[in-house]
């Protein structure tokens, strides 16, 4: 047992199930909802939810020693559906990944460049942590933009995902 990598391949998972529970309420709205401006970071639903897909291949290109060069004011994947899959496609490699990494891996210092250009070590269960919070970070935003379109935000915590995997009810 890998204590290291179970808990992210688990936190890995639970993102790829927070992001379906977040996608059956955005598939309510239309597409000129997904794509309107609601103020947040980078502006529309849809921008955001692509900047996940793009956040995510840019720190597993720099965990793996691929880098991705980002362009984050850009909308990568135009199609809701391709992007949906990208989102799902991109966790499950990721979790799979994961799995295969041995214990002592977690423990290495990672050296990446930067989104500005400044090289930086941490470790890999930091920038692993850092990857995985960055994800609820934006959900949330996006919660926030579902309830102002008289919406209802979806239930994301953790302790729901460990719910669903004993099919207990949630509180």
């Amino acid at each position: 047992m890998s204590a290291w990598r179970d808990y992210f391949v688990d936190l890995a998972r639970y993102h790829a199930w927070a992001n379906e529970v977040l996608f059956a309420e955005l598939d309510k709205l239309s597409e000129a909802q997904r794509r309107q401006d609601h103020g947040l970071f980078f502006r529309s639903i849809h921008h955001t939810v692509d900047h996940l897909l793009l956040v995510n291949r840019v720190w597993m290109g720099r965990l793996t020693g691929q880098p991705v060069v980002p362009d984050f004011r850009m909308i990568q994947v135009e199609d809701w559906g391709a992007l949906k899959r990208g989102l799902r496609e991109n966790l499950a490699a990721m979790a799979e990944w994961l799995a295969g990494q041995d214990e002592s891996w977690f423990m290495r210092d990672v050296t990446f460049t930067a989104s500005n250009g400044k090289v930086n070590t941490l470790p890999a269960a930091a920038v692993l942590t850092h990857m995985l919070t960055h994800f609820n970070h934006h959900r949330g935003q996006v919660s926030t933009a579902i309830t102002q379109l008289d919406g209802i935000a979806p239930e994301m915590d953790y302790l729901y995902y460990l719910r669903s995997k004993t099919a207990q009810t949630p509180i």
